[in-house]
């Protein structure tokens, strides 16, 4: 994992007059149980009759693999127990489907965790949005109160995220990320907050289609307090007017969720959390006090664009934070575009290629300085002049041929960050390789179109970069 706090990070819930409660999280029965359970860290709080570290009692316990539930659901097995309650994966036998049914645990029905799981199930069915998950029903079984939801195969972002190595596309996580947006924008034109936005708490199915569950610790923006905020949520991905419990205007009591969200594409996007810490208590402080690293000095990918989208949602005063999930999607998506390259430096003997593929660039990057040479040792005088963003060598050449002006080229340092681009009338995959081995980043066979040269550049420049990025972050 790449933060310092452990996996299902534990969830403060808190009144202004009582104590704290750290809740217990599912526990995961098989690799991905806690994954595919629609519902994650179920929560505890003051009134919580069971003591810490004793056993949960659960009614649900009783029900065994097959057994129905309101004469439509057939049960298949459990996906994940905790504080609060079980999760189990049943069919839908009218509808023939799979779903995931929550159920609250026995002895805790007559208590205010009976409540909080009925607000729950109303806080998730006043939302209808793709990227959220979805209720179906609410009843009770042998008098214990469950409620019915969509069934997620797949695992939650942090579980994807953990497993996945540096770098990763990041075009891919904008996607995740945006989706994501959208989803907490429609909690939030529900009138409602969602006051836990985490990793764990947002569900990745097969096509990588994030969904926000786990409405546990949601309220009603209305009814959220006269004055001060309830400290509920984690606090790797809580915002500092929340974990300190400050006095927040009414219509911006919906920017603690936008600044969890910032934390979670923080997270994303850089592979470590804003912030670590040894103690809950000093991570806390941290969100507070310290200033946040901006996400390009852990991914060199990101345009500063997106470094400014990212701060100002992790702003401390939430009066001078983005005003809401939208507004940050917004930002991030005008800040994250192809990197746009400098210079250009095209290399090719034929002097009618040479000069038809300039003016097509000039028109494509405008604001870039497109040169050309006939020959490799034009090449490499042109690179030592001034190292361009992206160089575009035809194979056959008088002179040095391609593949001994790429040797030459990767041989200096300032070609770490330069794309080299290979453009030739014949060649196959034994050339490509030798390329490749020289450190080549795209292959080309005439006649080739311009719109393929122009495409191949953004995507070679946005890899290069990338691995440079993770290069000089292993040798840190």
């Amino acid at each position: 994992m790449f933060a310092s706090n452990p996996p299902n990070a534990p969830t403060v819930t808190m009144k202004m007059t009582t104590r704290v409660r750290l809740a217990d999280d599912l526990d995961e029965s098989g690799p991905d149980a806690a994954a595919t359970a629609p519902t994650l860290p179920s929560r505890g709080s003051p009134s919580d009759p069971t003591p810490t570290g004793e056993e949960p009692r659960s009614e649900t316990r009783a029900i065994e693999p097959a057994a129905r539930i309101g004469d439509v659901y057939r049960v298949l097995g459990t996906l994940g127990t905790g504080a609060m309650g079980t999760v189990l994966l049943a069919q839908d036998e009218s509808l023939d489907r799979r779903v995931a049914i929550k159920f609250i645990r026995h002895d805790l029905i007559d208590s205010d965790f009976r409540l909080r799981f009925i607000e729950e199930a109303r806080a998730m069915a006043r939302v209808n949005h793709p990227n959220v998950l979805q209720i179906y029903a609410f009843g009770e079984h042998r008098c214990v109160p469950y409620f019915v939801m969509e069934f997620v195969d797949g695992m939650t972002l942090e579980q994807w995220r953990g497993r996945r190595a540096m770098p990763i596309d990041v075009d891919l996580l904008m996607r995740i990320i945006d989706e994501t947006c959208h989803g907490l924008s429609a909690i939030h034109a529900a009138d409602t907050l969602h006051r836990d936005l985490k990793p764990s708490n947002i569900l990745l199915d097969a096509k990588l289609r994030p969904r926000i569950a786990d409405m546990g610790l949601a309220v009603l923006r209305r009814d959220h307090g006269s004055m001060h905020c309830e400290i509920a949520g984690t606090p790797a991905y809580m915002a500092p007017e929340v974990a300190f419990g400050r006095e927040v205007d009414h219509a911006h009591r919906s920017r603690a969720d936008v600044y969890s969200l910032a934390c979670v594409a923080y997270e994303l996007l850089t592979g470590q959390p804003p912030f670590q810490a040894e103690t809950q208590v000093a991570l806390m402080l941290r969100h507070a006090t310290a200033p946040v690293p901006p996400p390009s000095q852990f991914n060199a990918a990101l345009a500063p664009e997106v470094d400014r989208a990212i701060l100002r949602a992790l702003a401390k005063d939430p009066a001078v934070r983005t005003p809401t999930a939208e507004a940050l999607r917004s930002e991030l998506m005008l800040g994250h575009s192809d990197p746009e390259p400098e210079r250009i430096l095209v290399v090719d003997d034929d002097v009618d290629s040479r000069d038809a593929l300039r003016s097509y660039l000039e028109l494509r990057f405008p604001d870039a300085e497109v040169e050309g040479e006939c020959d490799g040792f034009g090449a490499i005088a042109a690179f030592d002049r001034r190292p361009p963003s992206v160089v575009i060598l035809d194979l056959c050449m008088p002179g040095l041929d391609g593949l001994q002006v790429t040797e030459q080229i990767r041989r200096r340092e300032e070609s770490r960050r330069v794309p080299i681009i290979i453009v030739t009338a014949s060649g196959g995959p034994e050339q490509w390789g030798k390329l490749s081995d020289l450190g080549a980043d795209g292959f080309l066979v005439k006649p080739i179109s311009f719109d393929d040269v122009v495409a191949l550049i953004r995507r070679s420049l946005r890899e290069r970069l990338a691995s440079v990025c993770m290069a000089d972050v292993g040798t840190q």
